[in-house]
C-alpha cells in the first residue's frame, strides 16, 4: 500500500478536526475509488458470510447471523415476500383507501373553490397532511432496510425500484402512490417471473401517472377526433423499451416507439379503484406493428398491452440488458460477458424466473472475489451505518410510527390563519429570549422575556435525519429526477464532498446512539468483521477517544465500499 495511505503521525493528540482530516486523507490517498490493490490482502481471507452481508445486503448487524451459501440468500426471497413491508405505514389496503379519500377531498375542495367557499389555506393543509404521511413512509423505508433480516431481498427491492423508476415529486398524489408502488408490486414480484413483474409495474397507477400515460390519446380515437390538440404520449412506450426492457441502442426504431405508444392508448388512471383504468374512447383503433410483431386492437381492456409487454419480457435483448445491470449493480461495473451469458441462459431455461437468474450470477467465481469493487450509494451507506450502530425501530421512527387515520377535509381555524395581527411584539420578544438563552444570559432576561423563552426544538428521529442526509448526498428516497433513476456508477458518487458529508453523518450518529460507549476495537470487528484491513484496525485502536474511533470505523475505505 502507498505510504501516503494513512496520515497517523500523532494520533493520540488528534483533535476532532484532525480526525476529520485524517479520515479524509485515508479515504482519498488509498485511491478509494480506483485502486486495484484495494483489499487485495483480504481477498483470500474474507468469509462468504461477511461478503454476502456487505455485497448482497446492507452490511453487518450485531443481532443477525450471517448467510453462508447461495441457497440461504435465495431463500430470503419467498420469506420476505410473505411479510408486510414497514410502509405504507397504514398498510397496503388502508393506503389504497387513503388515496381514494384524498381524491374525494380534493374534488370537494375544487367544488367549494368554485362556489367561493374555500381558499388556498385548505389546499395547503391537505398538501401538508400528504407530505407528512410521505415523510413518515420515508422513515419507514429506512427502518425496513435497517432492521430487515432479509438483506438480499432489501437490496433487490432497491435495485428493481431504481430500474422501474417512479418519483414522488411528480405531483401531490404521487407521494401517496409511490410507497404503495414499491410495497404492492416491486417487493412481492421480485422473486417471480420477470414478465409478471413487468406487467404489474407497467400497469400500476404510479407508473401510469409518472410517465403521463393517462394523458395519452389515440389521434383517431373517439376522443382524439374531437380534439384539435393532443395525441399519443410516447413517454411510456419509450421508457418501457429503452429502460425497462431492451436497453438503449439495441435495434428498435422510433417507428417501434410510435407504434407501441398508439397500442398503449386507452390506459388511464382510475382514481376510484386506485388502479390502471381503460377508456376505449381514448384507444387508437386498428393494428400496430412493434418489433416486427403485429397486434390488432382487442375489445378486451389491457389485452394488447399485456401481450406487448410479455413479448418484450421474452426478448433476448431484455435478458442481456437486465443481466448486465444486475452484475454491474452487485459485483462490478466491469461486467464479465461469460457470467452475463450464463445469466441469459438461465433466464431462457426458466422462462424469466428471476431467482434462476440471480443464482447464475451468485454461482460465478466473480461473485465472491475482490470485495470493494463498488462505492456505496448514499442510501446504502447510511443504512449500513444504522445497522452497524444497532439503530432500533424506536430511534429511527420516533413519532412517525404513530397512525394518522383517514384523509379528511381540513378544518381551518380562522384565528390560526391570522398570522399578522398582534404578532410582531411577541415574535421580537421570542427572538431576544432565544438569543439570551444561547448566550447563557438567562439570568439577565426580564420576566416577560423569561415567560416567552422557547426551549430548543426536539431532535428529529434518526429516520428523518437520515433521509435528509441521503437527500443532501444526492439520492432522495423515492424522488429521482428523471425516468433513468439514480446513477449506479461509482464515479458518480465518489467525491471529497461526499466523504466530508459522510464523516459529518457518522459523527452525528455516534453522538446519538448507545454505540458511543462501545470499544472501537470491538466495534470495527462488528461493523467489518474479517473485511477490516490492518490499517483500519490500527487507526481505530489508536484513536484519541471512543467516539473518534467509532467514526473512523464508519468512514473507513472498506466501510464505504461493497
Amino acid at each position: 500500500m502507498n505510504s501516503e495511505a494513512l496520515v497517523i503521525g500523532a494520533i493520540p493528540k488528534m483533535t476532532g478536526l484532525t480526525v476529520t482530516r485524517t479520515v479524509t486523507a485515508m479515504c482519498i490517498h488509498t485511491n478509494l475509488l480506483t485502486d486495484p490493490e484495494f483489499n487485495k490482502e483480504v481477498i483470500l481471507l474474507i468469509s462468504h458470510s461477511t461478503l454476502a452481508a456487505i455485497r448482497y445486503g446492507y452490511g453487518l448487524r450485531h443481532d443477525e447471523t450471517g448467510f453462508e451459501d447461495i441457497d440461504s440468500l435465495l431463500a430470503q426471497l419467498p420469506e420476505a415476500a410473505n411479510q408486510a413491508a414497514a410502509f405504507p405505514l397504514e398498510g397496503i389496503e388502508a393506503r389504497r383507501q387513503a388515496i381514494a379519500e384524498y381524491f374525494g377531498v380534493r374534488k370537494t375542495i375544487e367544488q367549494l373553490k368554485k362556489a367561493g367557499k374555500a381558499d388556498g389555506d385548505v389546499n395547503t393543509a391537505l398538501n401538508k397532511d400528504v407530505a407528512e404521511r410521505f415523510n413518515a413512509d420515508v422513515s419507514a423505508r429506512i427502518a425496513q432496510a435497517t432492521l430487515s433480516p432479509f438483506g438480499f431481498h432489501e437490496r433487490m427491492a432497491t435495485f428493481w425500484l431504481n430500474h422501474f423508476t417512479v418519483s414522488a415529486d411528480k405531483n401531490i398524489e404521487s407521494k401517496l402512490l409511490v410507497p404503495l408502488f414499491e410495497a404492492e408490486v416491486i417487493r412481492p414480484h421480485l422473486g417471480g417471473h420477470f414478465a409478471a413483474l413487468l406487467k404489474e409495474v407497467s400497469l400500476h397507477p404510479a407508473m401510469v401517472v409518472f410517465l403521463d400515460q393517462a394523458e395519452s390519446i389515440g389521434p383517431n380515437s373517439k376522443v382524439g377526433l374531437k380534439r384539435k390538440n393532443g395525441g399519443s404520449n410516447e413517454n411510456f412506450a419509450r421508457e418501457v423499451m429503452e429502460l425497462h426492457t431492451l436497453g438503449v441502442g439495441t435495434g428498435y426504431t422510433q417507428t417501434d416507439v410510435r407504434q407501441l405508444s398508439l397500442l398503449l392508448t386507452g390506459i388511464t388512471f382510475d382514481r376510484i379503484a386506485v388502479a390502471a383504468g381503460y377508456d376505449v374512447n381514448r384507444a387508437e383503433p386498428g393494428s400496430f406493428t412493434v418489433l416486427g410483431r403485429t397486434y390488432s386492437r382487442s375489445p378486451e381492456p389491457f389485452l394488447n398491452a399485456v401481450a406487448a409487454l410479455e413479448d418484450l419480457a421474452r426478448d433476448e435483448r431484455t435478458m442481456r440488458h437486465i443481466s448486465r445491470q444486475l452484475y454491474a449493480h452487485f459485483i462490478s461495473e466491469k461486467t464479465d460477458d461469460k457470467v452475463v451469458e450464463n445469466m441469459v441462459a438461465a433466464w431462457k431455461q426458466g422462462d424469466g424466473y428471476l431467482p434462476d437468474v440471480y443464482r447464475a450470477m451468485l454461482q460465478s467465481r466473480e461473485a465472491w472475489e475482490e470485495p470493494g469493487q463498488k462505492f456505496k450509494l448514499p442510501f446504502d451507506y447510511i443504512v449500513s451505518t444504522l445497522r452497524a450502530a444497532g439503530a432500533t425501530k424506536d430511534t429511527i421512527m420516533g413519532d412517525d410510527s404513530k397512525p394518522r387515520g383517514p384523509i379528511q377535509m381540513p378544518v381551518i381555524d380562522a384565528a390560526q390563519t391570522d398570522k399578522t395581527a398582534n404578532a410582531m411584539a411577541p415574535q421580537m420578544m421570542d427572538a431576544k429570549a432565544t438569543t439570551a438563552v444561547k448566550q447563557g444570559d438567562a439570568e439577565k432576561m426580564s420576566p416577560e422575556m423569561s415567560a416567552t423563552a422557547k426551549p430548543p426544538p426536539p431532535r428529529q428521529p434518526l429516520g428523518r435525519q437520515a433521509a435528509n442526509v441521503i437527500a443532501t448526498l444526492g439520492q432522495p428516497i423515492w424522488r429521482p429526477s428523471d425516468a433513468a433513476g439514480f446513477s449506479d456508477k461509482s464515479d458518480h458518487w465518489f467525491s471529497a464532498s461526499q466523504l466530508s458529508q459522510r464523516i459529518q453523518w457518522a459523527r452525528r450518529l455516534v453522538n446519538q446512539l448507545d454505540t458511543a460507549t462501545a470499544d472501537p476495537r470491538q466495534f470495527v470487528q462488528l461493523a467489518l468483521a474479517d473485511n477490516a484491513r490492518e490499517d483500519t484496525i490500527h487507526l481505530v485502536s489508536q484513536a484519541p477517544n471512543r467516539k473518534s474511533g467509532l467514526v473512523m470505523a464508519l468512514v473507513s475505505p472498506e466501510f464505504n465500499r461493497r
